[in-house]
């Protein structure tokens, strides 16, 4: 018997996975920070969705809110993965350990002052605080009604990020543009975490397709990272003495043929783009055809019938 999920339940992986990865990340712990990042992400897509006024009141300043979380961690976050890159590249090219170790040396001295920035601002972050008001947001979603109007939101945040995404890679064309590809990163991204909600919320099976759309997002987000990378490489240079320049232009040459290879990879695989555009409105159309809890069972034979059809 397939109905739509309670919404308020949706809420409560994220809001949880918020609360155990906070303490984490507020002693710098890595996967602490990008972990308490995604769930602040994930919230922040199921917010509207949840809420009765999403751009008003307690729901506009949740949003708020979370986004605040959301950036509070992100210089920080940026900075592990610029970490991370470097342990990565000096792995597969041994031979550019002396210019790797220049850079570890200038990231970890901007990450100790990230760490600092960032412990400077955390008081004012309250989660237990952003939970209750989480949960508060959906606590009117208790009748059919509230329910279908809750899904009909879910859909119409589907469209638009589907749409958004559909406009960031026409814009980006063929060309290597850092500009355009971050914007494909983020209208994918986004577009991800809406395709969550509606699974959950649907209790849709569709792990194939979120498997592809994970799969291009690692691929945009491993090129976004050289991007970041080379641009620190780049200052590196110009600030740096005679003596280590070769071995950091031989880095920055090095960032920038795996930059060319991944671009070349999103080139080709981008067409399948295509076809997960195509299944978000078919994923759209399913969920705003489910029952919510408790309706005839006519209404649960054509939600299980239409659920079906969504299943890869």
């Amino acid at each position: 018997m397939r109905t739509l999920a309670r919404p308020g339940h949706l809420a409560r992986r994220s809001v949880n996975a918020l609360a155990e990865q906070w303490p984490l990340a507020l002693v710098d712990d890595i996967e602490g920070i990008h972990q308490a990042r995604v769930a602040s992400r994930r919230l922040r897509e199921l917010v509207p969705v949840v809420a009765r006024n999403p751009s008003e009141g307690q729901a506009l300043t949740l949003r708020r809110d979370l986004r605040a979380v959301t950036r509070l961690l992100g210089p920080s976050r940026e900075l592990d993965v610029a970490g991370l890159t470097l342990t990565a590249l000096e792995a597969r090219i041994p031979a550019h350990a002396h210019a790797i170790a220049i850079m570890r040396g200038r990231v970890a001295e901007e990450r100790a002052k990230a760490a600092a920035a960032m412990h400077q601002d955390v008081a004012g972050v309250d989660i237990a605080r952003l939970a209750a008001h989480t949960f508060a947001c959906s606590a009117h979603l208790n009748s059919a009604r509230a329910i279908r109007a809750s899904a009909a939101r879910a859909a119409a945040r589907l469209d638009r990020r589907a749409r958004e995404l559909e406009a960031a890679v026409l814009g980006a064309g063929f060309v290597f543009a850092p500009g355009p590809l971050h914007s494909v990163r983020i209208a994918l991204k986004k577009l991800r975490y809406s395709w969550e909600v509606v699974e959950r919320f649907g209790r849709f099976r569709l792990r194939g397709s979120m498997q592809q759309l994970k799969r291009l997002q690692d691929l945009l987000g491993d090129l976004h990272d050289l991007q970041v990378l080379a641009g620190r490489v780049r200052d590196a240079i110009a600030l740096s003495a005679a003596g280590p320049r070769p071995a950091l232009v031989a880095l920055l040459n090095e960032i920038d043929d795996d930059i060319r290879l991944l671009h070349s990879r999103f080139v080709t695989d981008r067409g399948s783009l295509v076809r997960v555009l195509a299944r978000s409105a078919r994923v759209r159309d399913a969920l705003v055809s489910l029952p919510a809890p408790g309706r005839s069972r006519a209404h649960r034979a054509r939600g299980r019938a239409r659920g079906r059809l969504l299943e890869d």
